[in-house]
């Protein structure tokens, strides 16, 4: 046979489809640029409102270390109207939130007692709401519930909203509304157990579909979507928990820095004021040199922006600052222990 007789192929085998995917994004942003219908499954946890409720009384040192800045009540409604848009039909969304954040979705929903045949609930967004799902924190070796958070019978569990788009049968109708399992020993906010994610993901989906975490966290979503064989996008606006078995699908200037091990002993920045007026000590000058707050002129556009925010938020912000921006070779001690604080669990002082 001829070399002119040889069949030439006009086009290389085409790559297999993206299995795993982390992207820096906010949270709504990553779900306006997807396509209509295009995804499987939503599993996510936002940093809901009500939270402050918690900061402010100081009920839990958990919640009163202000580690991000929260989703106020009043954009809950568009992030239930995205999921929806994105969602394929006859597709599973999971929210977690605690029973104040739980009330306000209902109502904006206008989820009231009328039942559709099936017991289900009609949104105002075009979900069906079938219940809230308890994740029953428990000892680490699974023997009793926990003492939670809070007062007046102590938070020892936090809800998961199930709302539905279409209908689609679960896996197992044979697990139960309540999911019992030890919170995760892992660095970072109000990280979710894997074994209670794993059982949302393996009910409503099957191998080869897209889950999607806009607010993924310590990416356990991705974690588990990928033990399971599905495919998955997470976005976060911080990357700092992000799990290490990730770290290699995140961007490449992203910084995830729970991969890499904290050995200064954390110390929380002084007064963000005492650094722009030039009050803190020479050590805490260098460092907010270091890391781009201050310059030759005094307070950069970063610190500005900080001194700007309400208080509450300003911390939020300021750790967020310090752990996503990358490390400089030689940089000063007390920076290096400033960015150990925003990566602990160490509230404020």
């Amino acid at each position: 046979m001829s070399e002119s007789n040889l069949l030439e192929l006009p086009f290389a085998t085409p790559p297999p489809p993206e299995r795993g995917r982390v992207v820096v994004s906010d949270a709504f942003d990553l779900l306006r640029s997807l396509s209509p219908e295009s995804v499987d499954l939503v599993v996510t946890d936002p940093p809901y409102e009500s939270l402050q409720i918690h900061r402010a009384r100081g009920t839990t040192t958990r919640l009163t270390t202000n580690w991000f800045t929260t989703v106020p009540n009043d954009r809950l409604p568009e992030l239930l109207r995205e999921v929806y848009r994105v969602l394929r039909p006859d597709r599973h969304f999971y929210l977690f939130c605690d029973e104040v954040t739980a009330d306000v979705i209902k109502q904006q929903q206008g989820v009231g007692a009328a039942r559709l045949v099936n017991g289900a609930r009609r949104c105002a967004c075009g979900f069906v709401y079938w219940k809230e799902i308890v994740w029953a924190k428990t000892t680490l070796d699974g023997a009793r519930i926990r003492g939670g958070t809070g007062y007046h019978y102590r938070a020892a569990s936090e809800r998961i909203l199930f709302l539905e788009k279409g209908k689609r049968a679960l896996d197992d109708l044979g697990v139960p509304d309540v999911l019992m399992a030890a919170r995760p020993g892992v660095p970072g906010p109000a990280v979710k157990p894997g074994a209670v994610v794993r059982t949302l993901i393996a009910q409503s989906t099957s191998a080869g579909e897209l889950v999607v975490d806009p607010f993924c966290g310590s990416g356990v979503t991705g974690v588990e979507a990928k033990a399971l064989e599905r495919r998955f996008l997470l976005g976060d606006i911080d990357l700092a928990y992000l799990d290490p078995s990730l770290a290699e699908l995140a961007p490449p200037d992203a910084v995830v820095a729970r991969a890499a091990a904290v050995v200064e002993e954390p110390i929380e920045p002084p007064e963000l004021e005492a650094l722009a007026d030039g009050r803190a000590s020479a050590d805490e000058l260098d460092a907010a040199r270091a890391c781009g707050w201050l310059d030759a002129d005094g307070a950069t556009a970063v610190l500005d922006k900080l001194l700007e925010m309400r208080p509450i938020e300003r911390e939020a912000a300021a750790r967020r600052s310090l752990r996503t921006e990358a490390p400089r070779p030689r940089e000063p001690d007390r920076l290096r222990a400033w960015r150990a604080w925003a990566l602990s669990g160490r509230r404020r002082s």
